[in-house]
């Protein structure tokens, strides 16, 4: 039995054949799982602004509390970023530097992690503001979207590892997609859940 929730949120359901089986009751059995596919699917596609971010693919609100002196930061208390703040300047500085701390702090565990598998290795580990989510260039540099941790973790996964299987295939050749798929059978689901996230 096989279930996959399309864009436009259509699910395909593929049944074994000569086998008696009762779709219905299939789906409520899977009802928890579809919802959950569905709700990624339709994820808002702005990853970040100054009320509501994404955090490791939930959306976290942003509350701010005004305090007599500056510097006090920004701390993350379960589903709420509370930034405390003495203007709204210092409020989007805060959160910026939070998530970009955050994401190269991934990045690094994941990069090391990904390239010891594969035995490879890279030469530097940055974060910036790009238009994609990440970039490898021939001298073994690796560079990721400073929004990287506002994807689900099977996403951000998929992008740390793709850039570091560019160290071994400066391309997308066939052998290229063959190793990705090895590390991640739904690379095509991925990619298509990639598109409903804007890196900017």
């Amino acid at each position: 039995i096989y279930l996959k929730v399309k864009p436009g949120f259509q699910l395909e359901v593929v049944l074994p054949r000569n086998r008696n089986i009762h779709v219905e009751s299939i789906l409520k059995k899977k009802h928890i799982w579809i919802e959950k596919k569905i709700k990624e699917i339709s994820k808002v596609k702005k990853v970040f602004d100054n009320d509501t971010v994404l955090y490791k693919g939930d959306p976290v609100k942003v509350k701010v509390y005004t305090v007599k002196k500056p510097g006090k930061g920004l701390r993350l208390y379960k589903k709420v970023i509370l930034v405390y703040e003495d203007s709204k300047r210092k409020k989007e500085e805060i959160l910026r530097d939070f998530i970009t701390r955050q994401t190269l702090d991934y990045v690094q565990e994941k990069a090391k992690r990904f390239a010891k598998e594969l035995q490879l290795s890279y030469n530097t580990i940055s974060t910036k503001e790009m238009k994609k989510w990440g970039y490898c260039n021939r001298n073994g540099k690796l560079f990721f979207n400073w929004r990287l941790i506002c994807l689900p973790e099977r996403l951000a996964d998929y992008i740390v590892f793709h850039e570091i299987l560019h160290l071994k295939h400066f391309n997308h050749s066939k052998q290229f997609k063959k190793d990705m798929t090895k590390y991640f059978i739904d690379s095509k689901e991925v990619e298509i859940m990639l598109k409903n996230y804007l890196p900017y």
